[in-house]
Formats: C-alpha cells, structure tokens, sequence
C-alpha cells in the first residue's frame, strides 16, 4: 500500500534545485537543504599510485546522499570508497558523480543525458528514490525510471556485473523525522527498497543495503550532518567499507 507523505511537509523555506535545464524538479519539493554549493561533479585524477594495468573508474549516479550534501568533498561516500580500495591495493581515479540534492529519477535520467561521457566505467554505482518516497511518487512510476536508468547504464559500463544498487537510507532516523511518524516513513523507505532489491536480482546486479547504518543515526547523532538530516562523513565512511567489501572482488 502506498502512504501519502504530504503529512511530513513542515512549514520552512526549501531551496530548490533546477536541474539539467528541465522543469520537472519544480513540480515536487526535494527533501530540505540547506546551505549548499551541490553540483554535477566532473571527474578528474588522483594524485596515487598507479597501477601497471592503469587506475580504476567509478561513475556514482544519484542524488543528495551521492553529492553529500552537507559534507566536505572528500567525505562524500564515493570519494572514501576509493580511498578505501586504496588502502586494500585497488588503485582508482576520483569518481565522477552525476548527482544534484533533490533529483528523483527522472531528474537523473535527465542529468545523465545532459552529460558528456568521453568514456565507459569499470563500476557504476545507482543510490536514487529518497525524494521520490518523500515527494509520494508511485511506486509504478518508480520502477519504470529505474528500468530507463539500467539502459543508459549498460551503455556506461565496461563489463557485466560491475553495477551497484544502493538501498534508500532512512531521513526519518535523523534528528529532521523527530515529531514525525517515523514508523510510517519507515514502512514507505522498505516499500521502495524492496523495489530497488527485487530490480537488483532481476537483473543480476550487485545490491548493497546501507538503510540500517542509516537507522542508527536516531541514537547516535555525530551520524548525521549539522543540517540535522544528511548523513555526516562518519556515516558516508561506513557505506563505503560496506559497499567496498560487498562489491569489489
């Protein structure tokens, strides 16, 4: 059954995000931001070791939790995943992040075509549908954009079995869903994840759940940015080992 979440909406001025030129982003609100310098983020080198067989890439697709809103560049989850492969002998380039805070997928669908690929990725990574839950986009609708997104995917990638899907963290764990109706909001983040678990297998691709670090966050605060809803470095640090140790052989 799919909730309505129009009861969360809470009276204070949102900053919105326009993205790739389109107008689709000003029909909804995106979960609230604050103040933020998020873009589209263009790739570009370490200065590491290199391999002899050359550095990996990572293309990151998503929205505020791929961006990191509210952290530093190097605390966003895709930057300290590659420094964790480091540190385990796997040599890769500085992500390029496609991702803007407040995007749902079709937003996505739109950056992706807006952008340039001078190249394919070795690993892609998808962590997108927080603001489609939040804004009570169905379900149906939902699944239709991930199936569009898997298209412009495969034509990103290098290989089979290099795609990663990233379960939808719970907002309603941070100090933000306080004097909400956590157990709802709850209930509709499972909807939507069993939906992102279930394109996953059908499809044989990697799926990786880091909702429950997120669910922590309600009793332990240092997990989430000064914006009160964002994760903080500290969280994005244990996705990325998570994410490390479940995807990369």
């Amino acid at each position: 059954m799919w909730f309505s979440l129009n009861i969360y909406k809470i009276n204070f001025v949102l900053i919105l995000f326009v993205a790739c030129n389109t107008s689709s982003s000003l029909d909804d609100d995106p979960l609230p931001i604050y103040d933020s310098e998020s873009n589209i983020i263009e790739d570009h080198e370490l200065n590491s070791v290199i391999s002899n067989e050359g550095p990996l890439t990572l293309l990151a697709l998503g929205d505020s939790y791929t961006i990191g809103e509210g952290v530093n560049e190097d605390e966003r989850w895709p930057n300290q995943f590659v420094k964790v492969a480091y540190e385990n002998g796997i040599d890769f380039l500085t992500p390029k992040i496609i991702a803007m805070t407040g995007w749902k997928t079709y937003d996505l669908i739109n950056g992706i075509e807006s952008s340039n690929f001078e190249k394919k990725y070795d690993y892609v990574s998808l962590l997108i549908g927080v603001n489609n839950q939040y804004n009570s986009r169905s379900i149906n609708e939902f699944e239709n954009d991930l199936n569009k997104l898997l298209i412009k995917i495969n034509n990103l990638k290098k290989k089979d079995g290099s795609v990663l899907i990233i379960s939808i963290p719970d907002w309603g764990s941070s100090p933000f869903g306080e004097g909400l109706d956590r157990n709802e909001i709850s209930n509709d983040i499972n909807l939507f994840n069993n939906s992102l678990k279930k394109f996953a297998n059908i499809n044989n691709l990697k799926y990786v759940d880091v909702t429950e670090i997120s669910r922590r966050a309600i009793n332990e605060p240092n997990l989430i940015t000064d914006d009160n809803l964002h994760p903080s470095g500290m969280m994005y640090l244990e996705w990325a080992k998570k994410i490390f140790n479940n995807w990369i052989d």
